[in-house]
């Protein structure tokens, strides 16, 4: 499977006293409907402690987000040229971002309970966190599943379909703590360990995209946190619940060979493949 340079245009870092501390990035498809209600939370929560910057990608033209100019006049919005998935959208959000730390929200969000201020304390006071993940809540007030998790093997893979699932023990935690990754649902990195990973891998349309960054970052020696203080309340799926499920399915079943090919043994990626075939076409 073929591997390709991500970032067309680097990441520019600079030191330019007007940069932000951080940068909030939201790619919009098919998401209006929630961007209002995402982005007063956000606004409440900031409260003028963290000087920070919102930039919208818009992945979905139709849409023009006139609404949320005229409310949020101080947010940037980014009409893509293309959709090219979530990874996509959210590298053209970096590219324009300023801040030290990018935080790659989902516009289907709320923040709920929980300080941006001590997130960004997590990265200044331990040098060796690479990336944080906050803790994802349902509408129901329970902890989402796959918030967070263990690093993806094949063995984990079959406990998974056997309902005995290792990554539960990471996001029932109560406190912060280690993770194989984290959701990109609410996903905190430094613009310079972003740019220097190469950003999101853009092979990746849907799905795998947060895995593939965290292991990544993981091979620089950095720790990825999750972070369960911070909560965030998640619609599960809002931007695509439209959407064609087969095409779902087929998008996350691509995500999930592809992260095997580059991440995992050959053999494993051969038996990925393998049962992909005989269950999952």
């Amino acid at each position: 499977m073929r591997r390709r340079v991500l970032f067309k245009k680097p990441i520019m870092i600079s030191n330019m006293e007007n940069n932000k501390k951080l940068s909030v990035i939201i790619v919009n498809y098919k998401s209006e409907q929630y961007l209002e209600r995402c982005l007063l939370s956000l606004h409440s929560q900031v409260n003028k402690t963290i000087d920070f910057e919102v930039i919208i990608v818009n992945n979905y033209p139709s849409e023009t987000l006139e609404k949320i100019r005229n409310i949020f006049p101080d947010t940037q919005i980014i009409l893509n040229s293309r959709n090219g998935g979530f990874g996509h959208g959210n590298n053209v959000g970096a590219r324009a971002a300023t801040g030290e730390f990018l935080f790659f929200l989902n516009p289907d969000t709320e923040i709920i309970t929980g300080s941006l201020v001590d997130v960004i304390k997590e990265f200044e006071s331990n040098s060796d966190t690479g990336a944080v993940g906050g803790c994802l809540m349902t509408e129901k007030q329970k902890v989402q599943r796959w918030s967070a998790g263990t690093r993806i093997t094949l063995w984990d893979i079959i406990k998974n379909n056997l309902g005995i699932i290792s990554s539960r023990r990471v996001w029932e935690k109560k406190t912060r703590a280690e993770a194989g990754w984290v959701a990109g649902t609410a996903l905190f990195v430094s613009r310079e360990l972003f740019s220097a990973i190469g950003g999101f891998d853009e092979n990746i349309f849907m799905y795998f995209e947060d895995v593939d960054l965290c292991e990544r970052i993981k091979a620089k020696n950095k720790r990825i946190i999750y972070f369960p203080e911070f909560k965030v309340l998640h619609k599960c799926g809002g931007s695509y619940e439209r959407e064609n499920k087969k095409n779902q399915n087929k998008n996350y079943h691509d995500s999930l060979l592809y992260y095997f090919a580059k991440h995992r043994p050959k053999a494993e990626y051969m038996i990925v493949k393998v049962l992909r075939k005989l269950f999952f076409v």
